[in-house]
């Protein structure tokens, strides 16, 4: 099975290097090797029928990466390559009829224009619905180009269907992990040793792990289930969802499964946390509010920590952020409390404490609990995984209620 890749940018320098590597990554992944990838400018339209000409000759899937930026209808052009049409699809028009209501947002018609004989592959995140068809034996996919709209697409459409096509029978799961990386490390390579048809990836950026395993021999449902089970018994403590999701998104689901209100006060962390958890459309309904509290004044003044504490203990210290959690549950708005204090360098304060120390509180009208952490990282690195343990914790707390 040979199998193209092919993206819209000026040129190949206009491509970035780690997401081109995610992409090939989602497919390869699933046991579909990108043979050749292939750059073009979203305004030529004369290089990319003949590009596509050339695909159908030496190629049986074509991955087409699309983009807003065409001069031309890429719709009209994909038909007449697949020796078919352009008709409105009414799966696409739902769905994007769907998301315009929700968005407040008239999106483009040609949304909802598709080839056809084009199945619709479903965008839950946008307005902009993928497609797979098939002619004389070459397979085209037509996905947006966002990274995580793509790997929910590939995983739950794309791969099933060139599986059908090839009649090959594997099994993915994909694990959100977040934690001791030495842990997760030993656990997977204790795995790899069990099953030779396993093949396992693994990318971790601020401490949240991407975690695939594929199966190739997916006839095995019962050896595959047990094999899971063992596997994610011995992780689950840090393992915050067994499908492809972020920190922010899970605490969402969370959020709204269990009708709980969140506030989030933030010192070091500058605002990162409240930034991450309003990306989820509908948050409004269980966002109260985020308060960046940098200055000890800020903290006195609006979370009602004690100035004495401050002066006793430090600004990063498990009081404060213990109390600042605690103002925000005490004005009544919130029913759990995301807190955090620390120092992310390049210097330390003038406590002299380490470059990296933090608490993060996270707590319930019940209680608050703190947890110290000592990272290690540059400014950047520690805040990304100071915000990211302080979202984890949180969902931590909201599956154990």
């Amino acid at each position: 099975m040979r199998t193209a890749l092919l993206l819209f940018r000026e040129s190949r320098e206009n491509l970035d290097g780690e997401y081109l590597q995610k992409i090939v990554s989602a497919f390869r992944n699933g046991g579909v090797d990108i043979s050749e990838v292939c750059v073009l400018p979203p305004d030529d339209e004369v290089r990319l029928s003949h590009r596509i000409d050339e695909f159908k000759d030496i190629c049986d899937n074509l991955i087409l990466i699309d983009s807003d930026d065409h001069t031309y209808n890429l719709g009209e052009l994909i038909a007449s390559k697949m020796d078919t049409v352009l008709v409105e699809n009414e799966n696409a028009r739902s769905f994007l009829d769907a998301v315009s209501k929700a968005d407040g947002i008239e999106y483009p018609e040609r949304y909802a224009n598709l080839p056809i004989e084009a199945t619709v592959i479903p965008n839950v995140r946008g307005a902009y619905q993928g497609y797979v068809m098939d002619s004389n034996e070459f397979t085209l996919v037509v996905l947006p180009s966002d990274y995580a709209t793509v790997k929910v697409m590939c995983d739950k459409y794309v791969l099933p269907y060139l599986e059908n096509k090839y009649n090959v029978n594997t099994k993915r799961l994909t694990l959100k992990y977040f934690g001791d990386e030495n842990k997760l490390k030993d656990v997977l390579d204790s795995a790899r040793g069990q099953r030779e048809d396993l093949l396992i990836d693994v990318k971790t950026v601020n401490g949240d792990s991407t975690v695939e395993l594929l199966f190739k021999n997916g006839n095995d449902a019962e050896g595959i289930s047990a094999f899971t089970r063992e596997v994610v018994g011995q992780l689950k403590d840090n393992i915050y969802a067994e499908f492809d999701t972020t920190l922010e998104q899970r605490l969402f689901d969370l959020l709204k499964l269990r009708n709980v209100k969140i506030s989030v006060a933030e010192s070091f962390t500058g605002g990162r946390i409240a930034s991450a958890i309003i990306k989820n459309s509908g948050v409004s309904e269980y966002m109260a509010e985020g308060i960046v509290a940098y200055s000890n004044e800020s903290k006195i003044k609006r979370l009602g920590v004690k100035k004495e504490d401050i002066e006793k203990h430090g600004a990063v210290s498990s009081i404060v952020a213990y109390q600042m959690a605690v103002g925000l549950l005490r004005t009544g708005e919130c029913d759990l409390a995301i807190a955090t204090t620390g120092i992310a360098g390049p210097k330390s304060d003038n406590s002299l404490k380490p470059v990296g120390l933090n608490y993060i509180a996270v707590g319930l009208k019940d209680g608050v609990h703190t947890y110290r952490y000592n990272l290690s990282g540059d400014r950047e690195v520690i805040t990304e995984t100071a915000k990211n343990t302080a979202l984890f914790l949180a969902i931590k707390k909201l599956k154990d209620m």
